[in-house]
């Protein structure tokens, strides 16, 4: 018998548990769902036990044996075979380790097994693996805050110039050493966090970029990273199709380069994007494509989600801008008037589960605001640390000085935005509409001229007024 991990699959081990999972809470499925899907599973602290003596190259049982008589050498090793025979089978018929005769059976990993746009049947786990999914290792550990996910920005650089972009001009420069990179993984790695985003400005403007990626895998992080794929080399497409635990985000505002292409303010950048997306999906790389909407592709992003549906490609789009996080909003010249937004809620309401969605949101004074702290955190290129993406004017410290674990579970700042509910917020403590609305500390401080959380912003309650207007009507 050989054995050994499967690629897909996440493990944390903790002292007295061990949790498995597959991508789907963290990476991109196909629009249709068709992604191969097993749920997640905890382990005892024997299970997991059996479970870290595994790698990711084949092993024969013997071997496997051999590990776990060192942890059990009060035990016979024909009953530690029986019982490792055992736990690895009911583990391989859960689709959690790969089990085969001969090395050639286990090693010929093929990504299309779990993924590949050509399926268009959605997978859906089967009753026992929701039953699985529904006691999370969070509960298990007993933390309502648990680090799950960490946004890293490896560089401030970028080589187009977005006239949405949040990011002040006098702040898109510097890029990320590869110390600071592996000191922050190396500290994710402690604290058991399972997602990292890397993101920029443009990471691939980072020279080091294929080793980060490299790192993540050699740590078993979900990955995904954010990049407009004008940079997109074969080198790099290659390094993407050998880490099944990498997705990749992109924005187009439009099939039509011209209308993209204002946008950027990138000549020909509408091209490159385009050519990147369809080498990904000839790789069967998991991917989103994201269409933030504004004035300029107001008529063309319904073109971008048909062109995303037809490559069985995952689309999202977006009106709500965030404001430049210097306060300037001088980034929001594009962003639509409250008409225009009102039409799109209009043009989506025959979408049910975005209306059964809202209509879930039951909101009192105990209610979170927010989500913001719950589980993730994001660190510049210098090392600040701050909320969420978006939102660099808080600073909450900088891992060069303090420590990723002592921010998150010490810093006053961090308490403080995670107590925060709708208690706090009068005004949308007693609002009608409050059902229908998704607040966001984002936009508040960063519109606000002193960057106040909590002056709500306008924009926000017309929104939310909108939205119970339209579906109260169907």
């Amino acid at each position: 018998m050989i054995l050994h991990r499967l690629p897909y699959i996440i493990y944390r081990s903790y002292s007295d548990f061990g949790y498995l999972t597959d991508n789907r809470n963290y990476g991109y499925d196909t629009a249709s769902h068709s992604c191969l899907k097993v749920g997640d599973l905890l382990l005892s602290k024997v299970a997991n036990i059996f479970y870290s003596v595994l790698s990711n190259s084949p092993q024969d049982i013997e071997t496997i044996v051999s590990k776990l008589y060192q942890y059990y050498p009060e035990v016979s090793p024909s009953v530690i075979r029986e019982d490792a025979i055992g736990f690895y089978t009911d583990l391989q018929k859960k689709g959690f380790l790969s089990v085969g005769f001969d090395e050639d059976n286990t090693i010929n990993y093929n990504r299309t097994k779990y993924f590949s746009y050509e399926n268009r049947q959605p997978f859906e786990l089967n009753l026992a693996q929701e039953q699985a999914s529904c006691s999370t290792y969070i509960d298990t550990l007993g933390k309502a805050c648990q680090l799950t996910r960490v946004h890293i920005d490896i560089s401030g650089c970028c080589n187009e110039n977005c006239i949405h972009c949040y990011i002040p001009s006098d702040y898109k420069h510097g890029i990320m050493s590869k110390e600071l990179f592996e000191d922050i993984l190396l500290q994710c790695v402690d604290m058991h966090v399972i997602n990292v985003t890397i993101s920029g400005g443009e990471p691939m403007l980072n020279p080091h970029l294929t080793d980060f990626l490299q790192l993540c895998k050699k740590y078993n992080f979900s990955i995904n990273l954010l990049s407009n794929l004008t940079l997109l080399s074969d080198e790099m497409l290659d390094l993407f199709e050998d880490t099944p635990l990498l997705s990749v985000q992109t924005s187009l505002y439009a099939t039509e380069g011209e209308v993209h292409d204002s946008i950027t303010q990138s000549k020909g950048s509408c091209l490159k994007t385009l050519s990147s997306i369809n080498r990904l999906y000839e790789r069967n790389i998991p991917m989103q494509i994201n269409c933030p909407i504004m004035k300029q592709n107001l008529y063309y992003y319904k073109d971008v989600l048909k062109f995303a549906r037809s490559m069985n490609i995952e689309a999202d789009s977006d009106y709500s801008l965030f404001g430049c996080y210097d306060h300037s909003k001088s980034n929001l010249a594009c962003r639509l008037s409250i008409d225009e937004i009102e039409k799109i809620i209009h043009d989506d309401v025959g979408s049910d589960t975005k209306r059964k969605n809202s209509e879930k949101k039951r909101k009192d004074s105990k209610t979170p605001i927010c989500p913001v702290c719950k589980t993730s955190l994001c660190i510049s290129n210098s090392g600040n640390i701050y909320p969420c993406e978006g939102w660099q004017s808080l600073s909450l410290g900088n891992i060069k000085n303090q420590s990723l674990r002592k921010i998150w579970e010490e810093s006053p700042m961090v308490q403080y935005l995670r107590e925060l509910t709708y208690g706090h917020f009068l005004k949308c403590n007693s609002c009608q509409d409050k059902k229908y609305c998704t607040p966001c500390l984002i936009m508040n401080a960063n519109e606000d001229s002193s960057g106040n959380l909590s002056n709500i912003n306008p924009l926000i309650c017309e929104i939310a007024r909108i939205k119970k207007d339209v579906y109260n009507l169907c």
